[in-house]
């Protein structure tokens, strides 16, 4: 009888300990974001609009409007000096606009006169974003990947190396449509 009051002591003492304990998704998730960080992206996690939510997301049962979001990480590159007069908007993934899946958050900023040129180049570079890829943001001061970090079968560093690449590339046509420093 002894016996079985200690195993149901250590049971209770212990199984909370083995609860807190991350699982295998949490512990590639945790490299994904270090590897990030060695990679000089800043990781944070932000709410975005879902853009093709079903009624029943964007009004409650009593009439209420809401605010459908998708939780997800933004992984952000720090232009090296802000690029005034740069393009700044917001992509979202939608499943039903667009040939692309892809919306324009408005309202968007300065974009460039010759528009089929500059969203050509934005679009090759934002259907190759891996990783669950729910949005793309280009701001002044930094170009962003908005996703649900899925690894899938790639090592940390593999997506992390991809997404940097899509970014940078971004960034680059970003810094070609700015407008000239006085």
């Amino acid at each position: 009888m002894v016996w079985i009051i200690v195993a149901l002591v250590l049971t209770v003492v212990i199984g909370p300990v083995f609860w807190l304990m991350p699982s295998k998704r949490d512990r590639r998730v945790a490299e994904l974001r270090v590897a990030a960080r060695r990679a000089g992206l800043v990781v944070e996690m932000v709410a975005v609009p879902k853009v093709d939510a079903p009624a029943h997301e964007r009004v409650s049962a009593g009439g209420a409007p809401r605010n459908p979001s998708i939780d997800c990480a933004a992984y952000r590159l720090l232009l090296p000096k802000p690029l005034r007069g740069a393009p700044c908007w917001r992509l979202l993934k939608s499943e039903g606009e667009g040939d692309s899946g892809w919306t324009v958050q408005q309202p968007a900023r300065n974009l460039p006169a010759p528009l089929a040129d500059y969203w050509q180049r934005i679009d090759a570079v934002v259907d190759a974003l891996p990783g669950g890829c729910v949005g793309v943001e280009a701001e002044e001061r930094a170009i962003a990947w908005l996703g649900k970090e899925q690894l899938g079968e790639r090592s940390p560093q593999a997506l992390v190396d991809e997404i940097r690449a899509g970014l940078e590339a971004i960034a680059e046509n970003h810094a070609a449509h700015a407008a000239p420093a006085p």
